[in-house]
This record gives C-alpha cells, sequence and structure tokens, in this order.
C-alpha cells in the first residue's frame, strides 16, 4: 500500500459508504454528490494500488486491503475530528451513544468517559451496557455511535482497535472441587464467548458441568465467585483480591483468547464521535495491560 499523501477526503469518502453501505447515502451524508464519492473511491484504489472493495456484494464487502486501510483512516479521522471539536468546529452538536460490555473492565470505561464529560461540559453521552452480542445488534442497526464489544467478525470494517485477551479460570479461595461432581459454572447467558470456551474446554475433557449461577452483569458473576459458588472464566480486569485462577491441567486446559475491539461509525462527520473515540482508545492503553494491542496475552 503506498502509505503517503493520501488525502483526508479520500479516507472519509470511504468510511462514509462503509457506515453508509451506499454510495448514494454516503454522498448525502458527506454533501456531495453519487458521481464525486464515486471519483474519490476511484482515486483512493489508484493511492493504495490494489481493489479495495467488492462492488458487486450487498452489504459493502471490503477486501483484505481495503479493511486494513479502513483501520487505518478511522484512526487518522479520528484524530482530525477530535482536533476539530476542540478548535470549537459543532462541538457537542449531538448526544453521543456509547455501548459498553458487562464483562470487561466496564467500571474503568464508565469512569473513564465522566471525566471526560466533566472536562467537556457540553457533550452529551448516552450508555447502554449488555452483552457483546445485544451491543453488537444495536451498532449494527445504527442505534450505537460507538461500541466495545467482542469481535466476531461481522465487525472488522468498522474497528478502529482491536487486541486479545485470555480468558482465565477462576475461582474463590476457600473453593474445592469434589471429582465426584460436575463442574458448577458461573457465567454470564447463552450466547456469551467467555462461557461458550469454558464449555469447550470442558467438553473436550469429558468432564460434567452445570451452570450454578447466570447473570447478565459482571458484579453478580464475581460476587457468586467470591463467595464459592463455583468457577468461572474472566480475564485480568475483571478479577478480584478475593479470587484465585486455577493451575492449568488436562481437566482446565487453556481457553482459546478472545478478540475485543473498539467499533465506531459516524466519526467521518461529527467532530464529538472523534473526541470520545480517542478518549477510550487512550483509555483501553491504560487498562488491559499486560496485553498489547493485536497480541495475544499469555496464560500465567
Amino acid at each position: 500500500m503506498k502509505a503517503l499523501d493520501i488525502p483526508t477526503d479520500l479516507l472519509r469518502t470511504l468510511v462514509a459508504v462503509i457506515d453508509c453501505q451506499s454510495y448514494t447515502r454516503a454522498a448525502k451524508v458527506l454533501g456531495c454528490s453519487q458521481p464525486t464519492v464515486s471519483l474519490h473511491m476511484q482515486r483512493l484504489q489508484r493511492h493504495a494500488q490494489g481493489k479495495l472493495m467488492l462492488r458487486q456484494r450487498k452489504p459493502v464487502e471490503l477486501t483484505p486491503l481495503g479493511t486494513q486501510l479502513a483501520g487505518y483512516a478511522r484512526q487518522i479521522l479520528a484524530l482530525h475530528g477530535e482536533l476539530a471539536y476542540l478548535t470549537g468546529e459543532n462541538a457537542g452538536s449531538q448526544t453521543v451513544r456509547v455501548g459498553l460490555p458487562t464483562d470487561y473492565a466496564t467500571a474503568a470505561l464508565q469512569s473513564g468517559l465522566m471525566a471526560l464529560c466533566r472536562a467537556h461540559p457540553e457533550l452529551s453521552l448516552e450508555y447502554r451496557c449488555a452483552l457483546s452480542q445485544s451491543i453488537t445488534l444495536d451498532f449494527e442497526s445504527g442505534d450505537l455511535d460507538i461500541v466495545v464489544a467482542i469481535d466476531q467478525g461481522n465487525l472488522p470494517p468498522h474497528g478502529s482497535q482491536t487486541w486479545t485477551v485470555q480468558p482465565l479460570w477462576v475461582t474463590s479461595r476457600s473453593f474445592k472441587l469434589s471429582s465426584e461432581r460436575s463442574v458448577p459454572l458461573i457465567a454470564h447467558p447463552e450466547g456469551c464467548e467467555y462461557r461458550l470456551r469454558m464449555t469447550e474446554v470442558l467438553d473436550a475433557a469429558d468432564l460434567a458441568w452445570h451452570v450454578i449461577y447466570e447473570s447478565p452483569f459482571i458484579q453478580g458473576l464475581q460476587d457468586a465467585v467470591e463467595s464459592g459458588l463455583g468457577i468461572s472464566a474472566m480475564t485480568l480486569p475483571t478479577l478480584t483480591q478475593r479470587m484465585k485462577e486455577l493451575r492449568q491441567n488436562a481437566d482446565f486446559a487453556p481457553m482459546r483468547p478472545i478478540t475485543v475491539g473498539i467499533f465506531s461509525r459516524n466519526t467521518p462527520t461529527r467532530p464529538e464521535v472523534s473526541l470520545v473515540l480517542n478518549h477510550l482508545q487512550q483509555t483501553f492503553k491504560a487498562t488491559r495491560a499486560p496485553t498489547s494491542l493485536n497480541q495475544p496475552s499469555n496464560p500465567k
């Protein structure tokens, strides 16, 4: 890919086409004609020196090169948008709708966003906290501007940042599992990726299991683990001092890593969305250690 001298208006057009799933709707959002959108896409493709989009597909489908370029475009446009917001252009013009997961450092995310609102009183935020599966559906329907969610492969064109986390087997410090009983699991409802990974490992080990406690809220799961009800899968940011990590063995083998990402729409035309997006990215850099961008974390 030719990395130099790609005009930001071409990147803005690419992101608008992805978000709107249409050249015509993208033109309305950008305030230009449909032929202009087509021309921008042609120019961008020449800059990238490769095919970016499978035009015959609906919804819009990107090539691997197009997906890679879209990720960079979102990061570049987010910085441009934040600068526009901070210099007063369209500041606080609309409410930014953010979807946060119940199962990944929610407290840190909420406190970070509240600090952002205190720094910018004119900024209006709405929060929706739910399982990744639910907020992903809300994002796909256009009800949310930004989501932090588990990447299940359906949102890559909207991704501005992704990383992997390693689920860990955890229980209370006093819990002891009887070899004659099925494994009591503490889990989110069906559809949760952490629950799926636990049952995959236990089924592969031919171990009986049952869900002894189920809740959509991470605090409920944490309380159940701390009280010694059973075993769960969590990540480092959600572990507490009253929990312990189980030693990995043939029964409790390492679970498959989970890819988490920040996904956004509307950054080409709404500086306030860019401001929130960049703040979330900086928050994750501080809270997701010891994992790193696009690198799997190592289980203990």
